[in-house]
């Protein structure tokens, strides 16, 4: 019997194992040979009860397909001080205010509903005039934890984010300065600016702090996943029973099998990353550069920065065009290694045409896989 035949039949006379690699090195002579085998089969919902019951750092190994050391999950917390709440008081004011478009029938909350969790649950969102943006408006939570904002990383800091949709043409056409003025002349503001920031005029940068400062105090939805991945830190016994067989089979397979935490890891549940998904739409009539249009480095072509998955099921439509409305669609988009788009036929090559990530790879997961997947998708 060969030693790999042999391992195998040790391996199996002992306790199911998820994954056993067994390495062995004989020396034969003046030769050496090395030899591996590989047992699989899908550990049962106690045994992952029984594992998931311990400390996270305890926890199976997370699988990602480049090999790299993904952020463990955590609860989306501050990371910095609380705002002053003079500051969140008059940010609030400002961000429901019109006065900050050209024609005073649009403002920041005109796509960032908070009846909608602060997004609008449109593809594109509706600006001034009733133009249509070209890009999905995601929802606002977990402000500190971005590094930069929007899809292609334009803006570097939340700041600088909250004064551009001022002077988008498409959101509210207007300018940082119009809208100051009209802000200091309104009587209503004048002692909300003076307790913020003592004084009686409030300027450019103040303006931002101020609407950051508010947008800081949102948070996500109370989700069975939030309530689980803070009471791991304490009480990890007592949170796994908070998740169904299903539940708990799609989490370990968000870790592992599916490589999910490659990109969508740590508290925010994205990498602040930008990957060419093959989205991109080059050369057709919904073409979408992404990061390049920013950057115009060739290897950003048709890239867009990592969503965050928390609260997904509630946040639809999805992706940075806002096409996809089905989570079970999204899943079988991965499923099948994402979008791998070629050329056009018979056109003249093109050095911009991207090429999609190596990152994603078919999963081949079965029918129940996918659904214990969503079911854990479901509750992020």
């Amino acid at each position: 019997m060969c030693v790999c035949n042999w391992l195998l039949l040790f391996l199996e006379s002992r306790v199911s194992l998820s994954r056993a690699i067994v390495c062995s090195i004989f020396f034969l002579g003046s030769s050496v040979f090395s030899l591996s085998c590989y047992a699989q089969s899908p550990l049962s919902w106690q045994q992952l009860k029984a594992l998931y019951s311990q400390p996270q750092s305890q926890w199976p190994a997370v699988e990602t397909t480049d090999g790299k050391e993904a952020t463990p999950l955590g609860p989306l917390t501050l990371l910095k001080p609380k705002p002053d709440k003079a500051q969140v008081v008059l940010g609030r004011e400002l961000f429901h205010d019109t006065l900050l478009s050209r024609d005073k029938t649009v403002s920041c909350s005109s796509c960032h509903e908070s009846r909608l969790l602060f997004g609008d649950m449109r593809s594109q969102p509706i600006g001034i005039d009733l133009q249509r943006g070209r890009r999905n408006s995601p929802n606002i939570f977990g402000i500190d934890h971005w590094q930069s904002f929007f899809w292609d990383g334009r803006a570097e800091t939340a700041e600088q984010q909250a004064l551009m949709p001022i002077e988008d043409p498409k959101e509210m056409d207007f300018s940082v300065e119009g809208a100051l003025q009209r802000i200091n002349a309104e009587p209503k503001y004048r002692p909300m600016i003076k307790q913020a920031f003592e004084t009686t005029t409030l300027n450019r940068k103040q303006l931002a702090k101020a609407i950051v400062a508010f947008e800081r105090t949102i948070t996500p939805k109370d989700t069975v996943f939030a309530r689980f991945i803070a009471k791991v830190q304490h009480n990890p016994k007592a949170a796994v029973t908070m998740l169904s067989e299903s539940q708990l089979k799609g989490l370990h397979l968000y870790r592992t099998k599916t490589k999910c935490m490659t990109c969508h890891n740590g508290p925010l549940l994205s990498d602040n990353r930008f990957h060419i998904t093959g989205l991109h739409a080059f050369g057709r009539r919904l073409e979408d550069l992404g990061r390049y249009e920013h950057t115009k480095e060739p290897s950003d072509v048709g890239a867009f920065r990592t969503p965050s998955l928390v609260m997904v099921s509630h946040t639809e439509p999805w992706m940075h065009h806002g096409l996809f409305v089905s989570l079970p669609g999204i899943i079988n988009f991965y499923n099948r290694g994402g979008a791998q788009p070629k050329p056009r036929k018979g056109r003249k090559p093109d050095p911009l045409f991207p090429t999609t990530t190596p990152l994603l790879k078919p999963l081949k997961l079965s029918k129940q896989e996918r659904e214990d997947l969503l079911a854990f998708v479901h509750i992020l």
